[in-house]
């Protein structure tokens, strides 16, 4: 099966044979992970509001803000203290476990989902909350900051794509299985709904030994990524740190995204577009959870948002991302995300229906994951280590927190207002960042290829060591 696909990428999309397993383990890590988080960001919005209540989104969202610090925190020391391939074991196999333990806890007739009381003091559910979010937090700062390690600016453009295509492949397969499951097995709820949190820690397992695999099979030489931060890094002489230094480094990835405007607009891209999709995931969430009583018809519902999510996220990987990468390069397919949001809010704008939002927010939520996040991934490829490790953390896992907290103050305002006036107020709000992120993606854009041109290298220690790599590798390319 998998020779078949390997050959299958190789003639039609021209893979070279070397990159083939690279490509294939990759993508199916990206396929598994992906089809977990599926099966459990509706349990998460469903068992939460029907054991705290949804209303408690928005305080929960600003308490998972504190609730991540500390993990961000011990996740920038595994980065000084393991290699990059062991951060996707820790978290795949920490993640796993922890779905084996809330699975048992959650089939409790007593703590559990069979209890069908909603109350601010069920705090099984506060817990179950906290835990999906920091699986959402360091989802794809840990696979993307591996992915940008060993991939270079050519192998992105040509092979992002297939990794967001099994991503979405995942997602479907998955979300499909859980409405289905859901709709027509018979189960009930306090039954089913922890079962899928088996198989979900199954597939991270799994994730686990296809990274395992791809280590093992792989050549080193093809693990490099781009070539002029791997000979910087191997320069570097790493000297024991003391307590302060210790505790300094902790905060080197925050202190890196202050100081660096090229990490800094990262950010921003981070910040403003989750701000959008917090938003409108508030509105149609309370629309939701007044249509859906209980906690199976609620999690169906996710399930198939979900599901259409992921099908038109395939759709725009297969023929948006990888030919706007291929065929226009890195620079222009960064304008594509926000100018198609851009549109999509100018539609919900002049249609504000229920029906209407709830498609935005699918749109939305497709452009992110199949677009807008390959296209800015590939801005890490020139960093050092600490920026794809370190600073991205605190932008994927904080700075996505802190929008989300941003957001869901925005929505708590929001509720004394007439739903026609909070409607006008998101769009307007959602249109005035996205107008934002074109500039910022002009200027990263810019950046980059001034970088990639020059063999330049995005770091804490200045791009004058850059240039220092650069000189010695066109001597060297002269004697060859």
């Amino acid at each position: 099966m998998q020779g078949a696909f390997l050959k299958r990428l190789q003639g039609l999309w021209g893979i070279n044979k070397e990159f083939q397993l690279k490509v294939f383990f990759l993508s199916f890590t990206f396929l598994l992970m992906s089809g977990c988080l599926v099966i459990w960001r509706p349990l998460k919005m469903a068992i939460f509001a029907k054991m705290v209540g949804a209303t408690n989104v928005p305080v929960a969202k600003l308490m998972s803000l504190f609730i991540l610090l500390p993990l961000i925190l011990l996740y920038s020391k595994l980065v000084d203290w393991l290699r990059r391939h062991h951060m996707l074991y820790c978290f795949t196999i920490g993640h796993g476990v922890g779905g084996i333990i809330f699975y048992f806890l959650l089939s409790n007739p007593t703590y559990g989902i069979a209890n069908t009381t909603i109350s601010t003091e069920r705090w099984l559910g506060w817990a179950f909350y906290f835990f999906m979010e920091s699986f959402d937090a360091f989802f794809s700062t840990t696979f993307w900051s591996f992915a940008d390690s060993v991939n270079n600016p050519k192998d992105a453009r040509n092979y992002y794509g297939f990794f967001v295509s099994g991503s979405k492949i995942g997602g479907i397969i998955s979300a499909g299985l859980l409405y289905v499951a859901i709709t027509y097995s018979g189960y009930e709820s306090h039954v089913l709904l922890p079962k899928t949190l088996l198989v979900g820690s199954c597939m991270l397992f799994a994730a686990a030994w296809a990274i395992y695999s791809l280590i093992k099979k792989v050549p080193e030489s093809k693990m490099h990524g781009y070539e002029t931060v791997y000979q910087f890094e191997k320069e570097k002489t790493t000297e024991p740190l003391g307590f302060w230094q210790s505790l300094i480094s902790t905060f080197e990835g925050l202190i890196i995204t202050i100081k660096n405007p090229y990490v800094l607009g990262i950010f921003s891209l981070v910040f403003f577009y989750e701000i959008v999709i917090v938003v409108f995931d508030y509105l149609v969430m309370i629309q939701a959870d007044a249509a859906h009583p209980t906690v199976n018809s609620l999690t169906a519902f996710y399930a198939l948002y979900y599901l259409m999510m992921n099908m038109i996220g395939l759709l725009i990987s297969f023929l948006g991302t990888t030919p706007l990468l291929r065929i226009f390069g890195l620079r222009l397919s960064l304008f594509a995300c926000p100018l198609l949001t851009i549109i999509l809010l100018i539609i919900t704008a002049f249609y504000p229906t229920g029906w209407v939002l709830f498609a935005a927010l699918i749109g939305l939520r497709a452009l992110n994951y199949a677009l807008n996040h390959p296209t800015r991934e590939v801005l890490y490829i020139p960093t050092v280590k600490e920026i794809k490790f370190k600073a991205k953390t605190w932008t994927d896992a904080f700075g996505s927190r802190i929008a989300k907290s941003s957001g869901s103050l925005f929505n708590m305002s929001m509720s004394y207002v007439p739903h026609t006036a909070a409607v006008i107020s998101s769009i307007s709000l959602s249109l005035s960042l996205t107008g934002m992120c074109l500039i910022i993606t002009y200027f990263l854009g810019r950046k980059f290829q001034h970088c990639i041109d020059n063999k330049f290298v995005i770091g804490s220690s200045g791009e004058a060591s850059a240039e220092h790599i650069r000189v010695e590798l066109e001597q060297i390319h002269e004697k060859i």
